[in-house]
């Protein structure tokens, strides 16, 4: 498989902690021929800017001066959002402790502080946030007082249609009407409710120190591990930046990688775990023992599973998101099948592949004819379009 030198690049920049493993491939790709632009582009698609403006600095180049400032620019931009989305999420861990509602904050600032030490370098668009399901009414009208209005699914659908779409969604989106942060409200980690073990979250989560005393409640070490892979494997590995949180995190904690890759198994997360590490190692060099790696298996699902994921992250040179290409997330979409051995999460990946919620939007069927929904998928989808047309 090519690999274009431009993504070669952000990949020895995502390398964390500096080290001369992380030095030597930033020299050794930046003695290619590079496209700048493209280059920056690759580093903006895969949410790498910061890792990368740190790289470049370690290992000065011969980097155009536009280029330079670029990256300078859209690194100091995203560390001002980065710095207020983590002001904010402090603000929400108080008014929910207030609130006496339980809720966990997924990725963004704690994991950063629990990879990097700093905020800079990992970059999320939003904050997520989790609470219990039976908390969900209650934790919506808070943000609501608090300035948020929801835009996912749309404010405008009824209560009945809003119980309709449930089942299909994992999460409410949220922005704030002026400082325009967005929000995601999940009662659950993931759609497919056999993805992984859920049922221990709350009881095993910690809380990760940003500001003097003041922290945010997040998933514990095997929770969150497992929760990282699984992520990343149900959405194709489709940007580096999440294999580079994975390969900081594991260096950082020091961690026992098979105790993590067991408790994953356990979880129901074992092959995206072991996905996660193999291209880790591939992209990242994560160091890892050839013994423990021998372990996880090179058979041909293996294989085709970190191929597939490599083939999302590097199209296009590395700048193509898989969303925005014709037929781009077929391939990503069937490898999600192939992450788990229990016949139940089959099914649910199945139904929710084939039930969509602009379907029962339009067509709100009584509960004993929902299962219409995959055969009224196609006509439904050309009905839509032909619309729009």
């Amino acid at each position: 498989m090519a690999i274009s030198p431009e993504f070669r690049l952000a990949a020895a920049c995502a390398i964390w902690p500096p080290s001369d493993r992380r030095l030597a491939a930033i020299r050794n790709a930046t003695s290619e021929t590079l496209d700048w632009p493209r280059f920056v582009r690759v580093a903006q698609r895969h949410r790498v800017l910061g890792l990368v403006q740190d790289g470049l600095k370690r290992v000065p180049p011969a980097v155009p001066a536009g280029i330079v400032q670029e990256i300078s620019t859209r690194s100091a931009q995203m560390l001002r959002e980065s710095l207020a989305m983590a002001d904010e999420a402090l603000r929400l861990q108080r008014l929910f402790n207030e609130a006496d509602i339980p809720v966990l904050f997924v990725k963004g600032a704690s994991l950063a502080m629990l990879a990097f030490g700093t905020l800079g370098l990992s970059i999320g668009q939003d904050i997520d946030l989790l609470v219990p399901f039976k908390a969900l009414p209650k934790a919506s009208a808070m943000l609501m007082d608090e300035g948020y209005r929801r835009y996912d699914p749309p404010p405008e659908i009824s209560d009945a249609q809003l119980r309709l779409v449930l089942r299909l969604r994992r999460d409410f989106g949220f922005i704030h009407k002026e400082t325009g942060i967005q929000l995601e409200l999940h009662w659950r980690l993931f759609l497919n409710p056999y993805a992984m073990a859920e049922d221990s979250l709350m009881a095993n989560s910690r809380v990760v120190p940003l500001a003097g005393t003041r922290g945010l409640r997040t998933l514990g070490e095997e929770d969150l591990f497992a929760y990282l892979c699984m992520h990343g494997a149900l959405h194709w590995w489709h940007r580096l930046k999440w294999l580079a949180d994975i390969n900081a995190l594991l260096v950082a904690s020091g961690s026992d990688v098979e105790r993590l890759i067991g408790s994953a198994k356990a979880r129901g997360a074992g092959r995206a775990a072991a996905q996660a590490l193999r291209i880790c190692q591939r992209l990242l060099g994560t160091p890892l023992p050839d013994r423990f790696m021998a372990s996880l298996g090179r058979g041909a699902l293996e294989r085709w599973l970190e191929t597939t994921a490599l083939n999302v992250m590097t199209k296009g040179q590395g700048e193509d998101d898989p969303h925005e290409a014709r037929f781009g997330t077929t391939r990503g979409s069937l490898s999600t099948f192939l992450l788990s051995r229990n016949w139940r999460y089959w099914l649910a990946e199945m139904g929710y592949h084939l039930t969509n919620q602009a379907d029962v939007l339009m067509v709100p069927l009584p509960e004993r004819l929902r299962f219409l929904y995959p055969i009224l998928r196609l006509p439904l989808w050309a009905w839509r379009h032909a619309k729009r047309k």
